[in-house]
């Protein structure tokens, strides 16, 4: 076992080897030897733990991650009322606008998806909860940012950057900040291909009852449904009126 004082390096190894079953969808001890660098031996040990506390399955082709996640994922979900409380907003505004809402909150600098859901028209997309993104190239996102104080956001800046997703991603600085003294100013954002070329976005801050930020809400679809009055006024005064009688139901549940 290593450690740098704040970290315990077996710990570390052991979800680095969960996170290469995620991004492979399987894995054996000789992959995760050549892949992580370290022997296969020291691999096989680290998928046997996982497996005996049922966090991997062993199939035949090897191991896979089990479905011990799915559980702790939906406990991340449920024991925060607020997103118990977003869930019900997402499904009944997607409902309404017929386009894809998501309800996403902060989490170590970046988005992450918490809820959505998909009305009859929406564009599908390489979404699901629990995916990360990075949080400037969100609409939801975007939103999240422009409620923290400068100093936060500098923070995730300094540590993630502005990766560029697609060709319209905000990826300088100055970009960034126009959109966030926009976003301030008409109370909601506007995310233009920034995460998926030919999706536009807009999201409003879901804020707690002590003024903090708990999570953004959006609406995505298709530019060429997301223009003109319907992109200016429609969507934004639906969008808007959601996000209040969430933030409602937030302090008063």
């Amino acid at each position: 076992m290593t450690t740098d004082g704040k970290t315990i390096g077996a710990v570390g190894r052991t979800l680095d080897v969960v996170e290469f079953l995620r991004e492979h969808g399987v894995a054996t001890p000789s992959t995760v030897a050549t892949e992580l660098d370290v022997s296969k031996s020291t691999a096989h040990r680290h998928l046997r733990t996982l497996e005996d506390r049922e966090y991997v399955v062993e199939r035949d082709d090897g191991f896979h991650l089990g479905l011990r996640f799915l559980d702790l994922g939906e406990f991340t979900r449920r024991y925060r009322p607020e997103y118990r409380l977003a869930k019900e907003k997402v499904v009944e505004l997607a409902d309404e606008v017929d386009e894809r809402v998501q309800f996403m909150a902060e989490e170590h600098g970046r988005a992450v998806y918490v809820h959505q859901h998909s009305g009859r028209h929406a564009v599908e997309a390489d979404t699901h909860p629990g995916k990360r993104v990075p949080i400037h190239a969100s609409a939801a996102g975007l939103a999240i940012l422009a409620e923290l104080p400068p100093e936060a956001v500098d923070r995730i800046v300094d540590r993630h950057g502005l990766p560029s997703v697609t060709g319209k991603t905000l990826s300088t600085r100055e970009a960034l900040e126009r959109e966030l003294r926009a976003t301030r100013e008409r109370g909601y954002s506007v995310n233009d291909q920034g995460i998926i070329e030919g999706l536009r976005a807009i999201g409003a801050p879901v804020t707690g009852p002590d003024g903090g930020v708990l999570g953004g809400l959006s609406i995505s679809g298709p530019i060429h449904r997301m223009e003109g009055e319907r992109l200016d006024e429609r969507i934004p005064s639906l969008l808007l009126g959601a996000t209040n009688e969430l933030e409602l139901n937030i302090a008063y549940q």
